[in-house]
């Protein structure tokens, strides 16, 4: 298998103009069954062991494709909406890309996607793939993407420390902040990492009180983040740091990776919220008390069951201009067949989006659980600009915890939402 990097936003740029789009001479047409060359963009920087997964699937793939030289590109996260901008604007790209699942829409809008709907029927492991992730690579009652792995979060904690203060698994708002303040008044540490530069948990908080983003009316999103529902559940979220003063006020402005990680790791946080693949990352800060970590589902207000959460992650897909249809969707599905799909949820520490797929790790089996109750935020074409773009939420939550009035925040974040979910 050969691999390209790209390494800065101009090479990014130029290798999506030119190394990846290929012609018709390096591709079969779409009815081809081996063309000479498959070309797949994955994202992120690539790591020796994601290169060894995927030369491992490359030799599944060859079973049926032996003459195919499959080449990957990977594409740096930063790199990534300028890298696809330009492969749809010049018309030219990949057979087969990764891409983040909240981008799918704005991608099929664009027309950069191919139609795989009678491909996608056809393959009998399309049953075992979470239903609602795959509405989300649905338009039309076309399907656009297939769902490869999805990220959702939890609350970490010291089991050793909930058994010795005698703290039951919070199952209310209330409980939770009541936990997070006994550890910090028995412990001495921050009960609760609560970051405001991060999207998913408050979503899982506003869901959990019945609240919503935007609401489909007819064609068009209308924004609920002026609704009582998400204000209770903005208010307490920020209120966590500014009015019961169990999280700690030097995360504002930062995500997960910027502090409660780490510190969580090293023993002087409590609580924090993060996903499955924190494990292996948090060992590497240091695994001194790795058994005595575990994690229990964000609660939901009253306590009437755990809250829905956001399965950020991604999706895998045909690209439209692609000669070699065929031989791509082969691809995806031995990229995504039980056997790879166990084996990336076990390198990579994110959830397999098919239903007959499992963590190794025990530790890790109650994140299975709680991706039982994904839901997804407004499937619109604006929502990568909302939430990655703009930040909008981020922004008022952290506006919200340095002092702000949450019902100002929330109506600009509400008019936000009003304009941008509807490009």
């Amino acid at each position: 298998m050969k691999y390209i990097k790209v390494a800065a936003a101009t090479a990014a740029i130029a290798l999506a103009a030119t190394a990846c789009g290929g012609g018709d001479d390096d591709k079969s047409k779409s009815g081809g069954s081996d063309p000479a060359q498959l070309k797949v963009w994955m994202m992120g920087e690539g790591t020796p062991e994601q290169t060894k997964f995927l030369d491992q699937v490359e030799t599944d793939f060859k079973a049926k494709h032996p003459s195919t030289d499959v080449v990957v590109k990977y594409v740096p996260w930063p790199q990534v909406a300028t890298t696809f901008q330009k492969a749809a604007a010049g018309g030219e790209g990949p057979d087969v890309t990764e891409i983040g699942n909240t981008d799918v829409q704005s991608h099929v809008e664009q027309g950069s996607l191919a139609d795989i709907s009678d491909k996608f029927a056809g393959w009998a492991d399309s049953k075992t793939l979470n239903k609602t992730a795959v509405e989300n690579d649905q338009k039309d009652g076309k399907t656009y993407a297939m769902p490869w792995y999805g990220g959702v979060r939890g609350v970490w904690f010291r089991k050793d420390w909930f058994d010795e203060l005698k703290i039951a698994q919070p199952k209310t708002w209330a409980e939770l902040s009541a936990a997070a303040k006994k550890i910090q008044d028995a412990k001495k540490v921050p009960g609760l990492g609560v970051p405001s530069d991060q999207t998913n948990a408050l979503l899982s908080f506003i869901w959990g009180n019945g609240g919503e983003v935007a609401a489909k009316d007819g064609d068009k999103w209308v924004g609920k983040l002026d609704q009582p529902q998400a204000k209770e559940a903005v208010e307490f979220y920020s209120g966590l740091v500014a009015k019961d003063k169990v999280a700690p006020e030097k995360y504002i402005g930062k995500n997960e990776l910027d502090g409660p990680q780490r510190d969580f790791a090293l023993g002087k946080l409590g609580m924090y919220f993060d996903g499955s693949w924190a494990l292996k990352e948090m060992k590497k800060i240091s695994d001194k008390d790795a058994d005595k970590w575990a994690v229990f589902p964000i609660p939901s207000k009253d306590g009437a069951g755990q809250a829905p959460v956001m399965a950020g992650g991604s999706d895998l897909a045909v690209w439209k201009d692609s000669k070699a249809q065929d031989a791509a969707f082969d691809y995806l599905t031995v990229l995504n067949d039980a056997k790879n799909a166990k084996a990336w949820a076990d390198y990579s520490g994110f959830s397999s989006m098919r239903s007959d797929v499992k963590f190794s790790d025990p530790k890790l089996e109650i994140f299975t659980t709680i991706a039982g109750t994904t839901k997804f935020p407004p499937i619109s074409a604006g929502w990568g600009e909302f939430e990655q773009a703009k930040k909008v939420l981020p922004n008022a939550i952290k506006a919200i915890m340095q002092g702000k009035p949450a019902d100002a925040e929330l109506k600009k974040a509400n008019d936000q939402a009003n304009t941008l979910l509807n490009p």
